[in-house]
């Protein structure tokens, strides 16, 4: 165990684990937000300018966990690269190094750790929270704060989140009351990251800056041999982390953490797309942090001037890719075009639905592993995942390794993938003739009634 502390930013390793072919360096924790894994190659790889390789790999909403990634993770260190892995969320996830060695998600009560959370909050009158979340006890004299410093959340706010989490949990299991296997899985998804709502998303960006700044510069102080080492610095993101990817110019000061191209997966164009949107609708209610200053694509889009390419999947339900390339009646510019760069290419990887077993083209293509959770739950909540599959093998992953060796940039990869069973494509199929036609009856539908209804106010008047 590493106890060595950086006087600067009292940043330390909590563990290490030694792998074949690299080390895995931990430091924080997921409940406090400052969770980090760092991969660290046994034989970095450099170009042909001797400079080695940093990947920031930031995750999807809920995602948290390196396990949900872990076979990218591992292939990125074993091919050389520095990677970075952060939870820039606070989430009720454990701490584990050995991702193996999870088990899981079990049964929590979470509507009883809300509920006490709003009676502790009311007659503590300070902020609560617990590390022994986890542990699944449920006093409220167990309640610790989540920080000590004054960043620390308000008790109004922790009141505020508390009381929309527990009114989120009611309403999802009444309208999933048929469906119990699934509430169940989804009430445990927003139960785990509903600290994070206490923060607003340009928080999770600092975070996610600042763990990877912290974490090379602790690395850089325990090895002598960095001393002078150069390198270039690439960011990947999946769903939200594929958001504050694209969004990490507008907001990085350090120079040396300037990407030199950015790729990103299935990204969400705001940071309030990809979950589900009742729970959007209760939290702007409660006038949650997370939805007073969302970041979105239009906004950070004007800072991004670099090669940036992004992988998504015709059939992805959660973020359709209609959201980055459609146009509406009161906005002709899409979310595709708020991105300045000149230099920028959006990919579909399309279904193979005919196949035995069928390749379906969905929001998870950049997940590996899902079995923490059940499957009742990623059936419905992007894509079930036990191993990778050929969107990975043959699009995700070699996508990112063409980057960042440098032997395509991220707005030319079209004809580079190695594709063997699935097919790629910079044009989104059209929809379904049957599709387009009950989208079509359902807008004369709409038009007629409002048609009625102004006429009908026309002859009352």
């Amino acid at each position: 165990m590493e106890n060595a502390t950086n006087p600067d930013t009292n940043f330390k390793w909590q563990y290490t684990n030694k792998q074949e072919g690299y080390t895995i360096y931990q430091s924080g924790s997921h409940i406090r937000g400052d969770f980090i894994q760092v991969f660290v190659p046994d034989s970095p790889y450099h170009d042909e300018k001797g400079k080695r390789k940093l990947i920031t790999y930031l995750h999807g909403f809920g995602l948290c966990l390196p396990k949900f990634y872990e076979a990218h993770l591992e292939v990125l260190a074993k091919k050389g690269y520095y990677v970075f892995f952060p939870d820039f969320q606070n989430s009720d996830y454990p701490n584990e190094l050995d991702q193996n060695k999870l088990i899981p998600s079990q049964n929590k009560r979470h509507l009883y750790f809300w509920y006490q959370m709003v009676i502790d909050t009311i007659t503590q009158r300070k902020t609560p929270s617990t590390e022994k979340f986890v542990q699944q006890k449920r006093k409220a004299e167990e309640f610790h704060r989540i920080r000590e410093d004054q960043n620390e959340p308000s008790p109004l706010n922790c009141l505020i989140i508390a009381l929309a989490l527990v009114v989120i949990i009611l309403i999802v299991r009444l309208i999933y009351l048929f469906s119990p296997e699934y509430s169940k899985n989804l009430v445990k998804l927003i139960s785990t990251v509903g600290l994070s709502l206490l923060y607003s998303p340009s928080v999770w960006m600092e975070r996610a800056i600042s763990l990877t700044s912290h974490s090379w510069h602790k690395l850089w102080q325990d090895h002598p041999e960095f001393e002078g080492v150069d390198f270039d610095f690439y960011i990947f993101g999946h769903s939200l982390g594929g958001l504050l990817a694209l969004s990490w110019p507008a907001y990085i000061t350090e120079t040396k953490f300037f990407p030199k191209q950015i790729i990103t997966a299935d990204p969400a164009p705001s940071t309030e797309m990809g979950i589900p949107q009742i729970a959007v609708f209760i939290l702007k209610l409660f006038r949650s942090p997370f939805t007073l200053e969302p970041i979105t694509i239009r906004k950070t889009g004007v800072k991004l001037d670099i090669p940036v390419g992004i992988l998504h999947g015709a059939d992805d339900n959660i973020v359709k890719p209609q959201s980055w390339i459609g146009r509406s009646l009161w906005n002709q510019k899409t979310n595709f075009d708020s991105i300045v760069s000149s230099q920028k290419k959006i990919y579909f990887s399309l279904s193979k639905k005919q196949d035995n077993p069928p390749l379906i083209a969905f929001h998870n293509q950049a997940v590996t592993d899902t079995t923490y959770f059940n499957d009742a739950l990623f059936n419905n909540f992007g894509g079930v995942k036990d191993e990778p599959n050929a969107y990975n093998y043959q699009y995700i992953w070699p996508g990112l390794q063409l980057v960042v060796e440098n032997q395509v940039e991220a707005n030319d990869l079209l004809n580079q993938f190695p594709l063997k069973t699935i097919i790629v494509t910079d044009t989104l199929p059209p929809l379904s003739s049957r599709f387009t036609l009950v989208i079509l009856l359902v807008g004369l539908a709409l038009l007629g009634l409002a048609y009625w209804f102004w006429h009908s106010g026309a002859v009352l008047a």
